[in-house]
């Protein structure tokens, strides 16, 4: 008990106290202090980090006040079991003012680190790590004010480059939060989200370029959350964007960078079919041709009925798009444009274009499987012979579960479906066909498949 009381006095006059370095201690040249002061340095901070690495802070408190008041330039260390010890006493304090005093005190750590050690790593980064631990011991009074302040001078200051990945998350989360509290604060919300949402494109862009898929990953499931924060905060609904941005589109026609904002903004939330959508995407395609501008095109075209014109954007788009998945995409929703259309041909050509670019998109199987299923009455001029075409639909979708588990059940109710539509043993007798043997499937299919009877 009298060690504890001991250990308690001490922290309260750390925390209260100033620092009282000895009169001539120079940072830089003498980190360690001079003659039996730099012995002393060195003998406390082993204690400091012996106790601390044990996680017997108690033990550590004394060193670790030595060092942090006499010799605070010798050892990151410091500042790396400084806020350690504090939080410890924070946890066990009972008293609100004690825990108050502990909480100002490991702050403050990270605050003498800057200005010791802030060339050793990023002030992003410091400061990011004093807003985890004051979210830490703060739990549900965490004050959001707080954090969107702290959090937006790191990630302003370090854009792209931002560490801990999560800060961009945690950082959005309390600018949210300010404007729920105030829908006053919306445009400002909007301009934050759009603003990090640019940081973690770069940041992925270069995580990838560095063949750091992990971390790239990570920071598309960071984007995800953010994304999706956006787009169910009432903040980012089509009209409200609309209006944000229908007054700065044509003094930044020639700002690549603003009409991708803009493009990417739209399509989010649904919006890609309005006429701010169409503008901003003719200005960023004249500027420089890019995968979200000819998909702009594509869809201005399409609200146009021309159809030829589409077809060139969203080719265009399918090229130009970095990612293969999304590649994939814009060739299904071609193949779908088409199928709508009932040229069936030109769907299935399209949906294989799907698969050039995807190799494992499923639903590219199941509708050219949907495709032939559709148009089984009109390949062959006897009726009876339409169950031939469905066995070429049902190897569409054994494909696409093969490929892509996710679509899985959806084919398996396609390929049930389908198979009742099999020739049945009596009329392929009746035809001359036998179960096991090829037939070629003639017309705008012309494939051969296998025979399977019901």
């Amino acid at each position: 008990m009298k060690k504890l009381l001991l250990s308690g006095f001490m922290a309260i006059a750390m925390v209260v106290g100033v620092n009282a370095q000895k009169s001539g201690y120079d940072p830089v040249k003498a980190p360690f202090g001079h003659g039996e002061d730099s012995v002393n340095c060195r003998l406390n901070l082993s204690l400091m980090q012996t106790s601390a690495k044990a996680e017997a802070y108690d033990s550590a408190l004394k060193p670790w006040m030595d060092v942090y008041e006499n010799c605070p330039a010798s050892s990151k260390n410091i500042y790396i079991y400084g806020p350690r010890i504090f939080k410890a006493l924070y946890g066990t304090a009972t008293d609100a003012a004690k825990k108050k005093e502990y909480l100002d005190k490991t702050l403050e750590i990270y605050d003498t680190r800057l200005k010791y050690f802030g060339e050793d790593d990023a002030r992003g980064t410091i400061l990011a790590y004093k807003v985890y631990d004051y979210m830490e011991l703060m739990g549900e009074k965490t004050d959001q004010s707080v954090v969107y302040q702290w959090l937006g001078e790191a990630i302003n200051e370090m854009k792209g480059n931002m560490s801990p990945l999560d800060a961009y998350s945690y950082y959005m989360v309390a600018s949210l939060s300010q404007y729920l509290n105030d829908n006053s604060k919306k445009d400002q919300y909007l301009k934050d989200y759009f603003t990090v949402v640019g940081y973690v494109d770069l940041a992925i862009a270069q995580a990838k370029s560095a063949n750091d898929q992990a971390n790239a990953d990570y920071l598309g499931m960071v984007k995800d959350g953010i994304v999706k924060g956006f787009v169910n905060s009432g903040a980012g609904d089509c009209k409200t964007l609309t209006e944000y941005y229908a007054d700065q589109v044509e003094p930044n026609k020639a700002n690549k960078e603003f009409l991708n904002e803009v493009i990417n903004a739209l399509g989010s939330v649904g919006c890609s079919e309005t006429d701010l959508y169409f503008t901003a995407s003719e200005y960023l395609y004249h500027l420089e041709p890019s995968a979200g501008a000819a998909i702009g095109l594509a869809n201005k075209s399409l609200r146009d009925k021309d159809y030829e014109t589409a077809l060139k954007y969203y080719e265009q788009a399918a090229e130009l798009e970095t990612d293969k998945s999304k590649a994939s995409d814009y060739m299904m929703q071609l193949a779908g444009i088409f199928s709508n259309q009932r040229n069936f041909a030109k769907a299935r050509e399209a949906a294989n274009d799907a698969l050039n670019y995807n190799p494992a998109n499923g639903e590219a199987y199941i509708l050219i499987a949907q495709l032939y299923a559709s148009s089984a009455n009109n390949i062959f001029s006897e009726p009876e012979k339409a169950g031939l075409v469905y066995l070429a639909a049902v190897d569409k979708l054994q494909k696409a579960r093969a490929v892509d588990p996710s679509v899985a059940a959806k084919a398996n109710s396609l390929i049930n479906r389908y198979s009742a539509a099999f020739m049945d043993t009596e009329t392929a007798f009746m035809m001359g066909f036998k179960a096991g043997e090829s037939v070629f499937i003639p017309g705008w299919i012309g494939e051969n498949t296998t025979i399977r009877l019901r």
